[in-house]
């Protein structure tokens, strides 16, 4: 009976020892990811920021440089009897025509954009399985010899509604007598940067010209005008 009683108490002994180890080695390496986790989630959330809005911006330019439209057709410029521009009116109509236009073309892209799918504009995918950019762990290091070693993190965009915009008409004094006129269409979207280890909001704003125009003379007044009005 003392024999069987130290090999228990022996058994005993070695189990604890054994749980004991594996509790030490479990905290330690909980306290290391929590410090690698602390040290590299803040540079993470940064660089997937930046690329899913650099993502985002070249989507919207490509898509857009397809949109069909006559930079003549939204601006009209109107000159006196001495040739100077006395009035410079814009058609408000076909603006919002391409603007709501853009917005669903836009939108479709981009919801195509995040599931890998073909574009329904360009007829290319745009990003491989929604990856819009792959970072090598290396970087986040912040050493230049590291910056393209280790495995890679991939960072996806999710859009989270529909896009919104609008039609920006600027016009500003340039040199003594010009003004120069500008028509942009601002886009805004609303997404999430999603990585391994954080997902974080983000909004994006892209602006395209749609027309950027030199007036000479003096600066003439401003105003909206739809088709009918030309007519």
């Amino acid at each position: 009976m003392r024999i069987n009683s130290k090999r228990i108490s022996r058994s005993k002994i070695k189990r604890n020892r054994l749980m004991i180890i594996a509790i030490a080695v479990m905290l330690i390496l909980g306290f290391g990811l929590s410090r690698i986790n602390h040290y590299l989630e803040p540079r993470l959330r940064a660089e997937a920021k930046t690329q899913v809005n650099i993502a985002i911006n070249n989507l919207v330019t490509k898509v857009l440089a397809n949109i069909d439209y006559n930079r003549d057709d939204l601006v009209r410029i109107t000159s006196d009897h001495d040739g100077n521009v006395s009035q410079v009116e814009y058609d408000t109509l076909k603006l919002n025509q391409i603007l709501y236009a853009s917005l669903d073309t836009i939108d479709d892209s981009l919801q195509a954009a995040q599931e890998g799918k073909k574009d329904p504009i360009t007829d290319r995918v745009f990003f491989h399985e929604g990856i819009v950019y792959e970072l090598p762990l290396g970087y986040l290091t912040h050493i230049s010899m590291l910056s393209d070693v280790g495995p890679t993190l991939p960072i996806r965009m999710k859009i989270l509604n529909h896009v919104n915009g609008e039609i920006k008409t600027i016009s500003e004094p340039y040199g003594m007598n010009n003004t120069l006129l500008k028509i942009v269409l601002q886009v805004r979207i609303e997404a999430q940067a999603i990585t391994v280890l954080n997902v974080n909001d983000i909004s994006v704003v892209s602006e395209i010209p749609l027309v950027i125009q030199l007036v000479n003379g003096d600066i003439p007044n401003f105003a909206p005008f739809t088709a009918s009005s030309m007519k």
